[in-house]
């Protein structure tokens, strides 16, 4: 099979929103492969990297991951008017009930498109020419191609298997080649629920066979924005019919089942594996030993599409599995014998989904383990906690420029306690710490120096030092905190005390605050109030004093002038 680069430029597929990241390196520890970097503590994925899987998705607890939504490409088709055809993935079973499975035709066709089929029709002729090509060569190895995710995962991880690829394209591929032959002119809408083919159909051979790629979720946002019901709408069958087991494609096993391949679970040739790391385990093994005759249908979706990260509702894969299989027993495919297989079925692969990894001496690795504080293999906890399987391997994705030496969690928490430690022993403030019997644990400088002591009396009562009556209160009533003023004759000390219980660890600590000073400046201050009110009561008696007796001595001056004015008035008249 011969392979070629995808177009230098594509638009991603899957991207974080910033506003809602909190540096937990979830998506780092669960991306297949590593596509995820780590900036100022958030997480960025790196379109050329990415496969688009939706595993970041699924995982991401403050949903801060999403996908490129594709909704206002197909309204804007829909306003055109240009003949449009959709082609919905056999998965629709699990995400709509069975009232709305039969009546979706009818729903898509009151939206616009002029023509409705299942992607299973183009899953058929999947499995008949992977069949075909198992045929001619069956002594060698074949890996499955339906599944796009399974596809560059291959390419990504393991690249000296790309010949084992079968070559196939996937049931949306080689549906919409099939829908484009009949009418160039026609625009193809997929609807399914996989992240990943958003990404397939900017492959370089994909381009312009699927015009857009929506999710479930998608494609009843337009329902919704266009105001249809699928309740008002009738029941009708779909436009094209299905041969065979096409419909059980979401299924592990589906393909090499429609294909009409031995299904033998005991068959130790012939595997059918679900979920990365299943698809990872079979491709080591498979590099272990590339000559065994062996065929492989790799889904990269736990369970197959029906775990899709948008494929079912209910969450219950025993139930969605059911489901499929009854929905291919009450509507069987039609008879596939003698039916041509499609002839544009064949593709290729984009080859540049291989980044290389940098090479770095163990020197540099070393210099980056040490920013850390891991100078020694003892000292690599491998917790995985950054999201890397081991602290070597983060620190290459730290040379990469892929992670941060933040990341390390441990070391972090080892920084925390450490600047917690110095801040303890730094504050002017005394510190201590005593046990549930009220038995010194520790004592900070300060503390020590308030009372005059030294570590000696770690394990002695606190009574040996000051009264434990606050401590004592902590531990015999309910009270939880309890702040006091006190004087420590004894050492010349006047300290706030914050007394306090620490439950968890049953515990109890104390702050002692020295007010020595301000209680005496206060003491001083009282006193000089005080004095300064004696001063200046003992100034207002003076003051009334004196206003007492010059009103008397007004008053007796006043009464001698009115008798001499009196008296000269009687002379004056005489």
């Amino acid at each position: 099979m011969s392979q070629y680069h995808r177009p230098k430029e594509k638009l991603p597929v899957v991207y974080t929103t910033k506003a809602k990241c909190r540096d937990c390196y979830r998506c780092v520890r669960v991306c297949p492969v590593q596509a995820i970097k780590m900036k100022n503590g958030q997480a960025e994925v790196i379109p050329e990297l990415c496969i688009a899987c939706g595993t970041c998705i699924k995982a991401c607890p403050q949903n801060a991951k999403n996908y490129r939504t594709d909704v206002s490409k197909v309204l804007q088709m829909l306003d055109e008017g240009a003949p449009l055809a959709l082609s919905l993935a056999p998965s629709f079973v699990v995400y709509y009930d069975e009232w709305e499975q039969k009546r979706i035709p009818s729903a898509a066709r009151m939206l616009g498109f002029s023509f409705v089929a299942e992607t299973s029709v183009g899953a058929w002729h999947v499995a008949q020419a992977s069949a075909e090509t198992i045929r001619k060569n069956p002594s060698r190895a074949h890996l499955c191609t339906a599944c796009p995710a399974a596809v560059s995962f291959t390419l990504r991880k393991t690249p000296a298997l790309a010949p084992f690829l079968i070559g196939v394209a996937s049931p949306m591929i080689a549906h919409a080649r099939m829908l484009k032959a009949e009418q160039p002119k026609r625009k193809v809408v997929f609807v399914g629920p996989c992240v990943a083919k958003k990404d397939e159909a900017q492959w370089l051979e994909n381009e312009k066979m699927v015009d857009v790629v929506l999710t479930f979720e998608e494609f009843d946002e337009i329902f919704e924005q266009r105001g249809i019901n699928i309740k008002q709408c009738e029941e009708s069958n779909f436009d094209q019919p299905v041969p065979g087991d096409a419909r059980l494609f979401p299924l592990e096993g589906g393909l090499l089942r429609t294909a009409g391949i031995n299904t033998d679970l005991l068959d130790p040739s012939i595997v059918a594996v679900s979920g990365y790391r299943e698809v990872n385990s079979a491709l080591e093994a498979l590099m272990e030993q590339p000559k065994q005759a062996m065929i492989i249908e790799p889904m990269f979706c736990k369970n197959g599409c029906i775990g899709g990260p948008f494929a079912s509702k209910s969450g219950n894969v025993l139930l969605d599995r059911k489901r499929i299989l009854a929905y291919n027993q009450t509507n069987p495919g039609q008879n596939d014998e003698g039916l041509a297989v499609n002839k544009r079925i064949e593709t290729l692969f984009p080859l540049d989904q291989n980044k290389k990894r940098g090479s770095f001496t163990e020197e540099q690795i070393r210099q980056v383990l040490a920013m850390t504080g891991k100078y020694s293999p003892e000292d690599e906890l491998n917790c995985t906690a950054c999201g890397y399987p081991g602290c070597r391997e983060k620190a290459i994705a730290v040379l990469e420029g892929m992670a941060e030496p933040e990341m390390c969690v441990p070391y972090m928490r080892s920084m925390a306690e450490k600047k917690f430690d110095t801040m303890i022993e730094h504050d002017p403030n005394g510190l201590i710490l005593l046990s549930k019997e009220l038995k010194i644990l520790h004592m900070n400088p300060a503390f020590k120096n308030m009372f005059n002591c030294s570590d000696l009396l770690l394990g002695r009562n606190i009574s040996y030092l000051i009264d434990p009556d606050p401590f004592e209160k902590l531990a015999t009533t309910s009270e939880s905190v309890i702040r006091q003023t006190i004087q420590y004759k004894a050492y010349n000390l006047i300290c706030h005390l914050v007394a306090y219980a620490l439950p968890d660890e049953d515990q109890y600590a104390g702050i002692f605050i020295d007010v020595t000073v301000s209680q005496e400046s206060k003491f001083q201050l009282d006193e000089i109030k005080t004095e300064t009110a004696l001063k200046a009561q003992e100034l207002i008696d003076h003051q009334i004093k004196m206003a007492q007796d010059l009103a008397k001595f007004l008053g007796e001056h006043t009464a001698k002038g009115e008798v001499l004015m009196k008296t000269l008035i009687d002379s004056i008249k005489k």
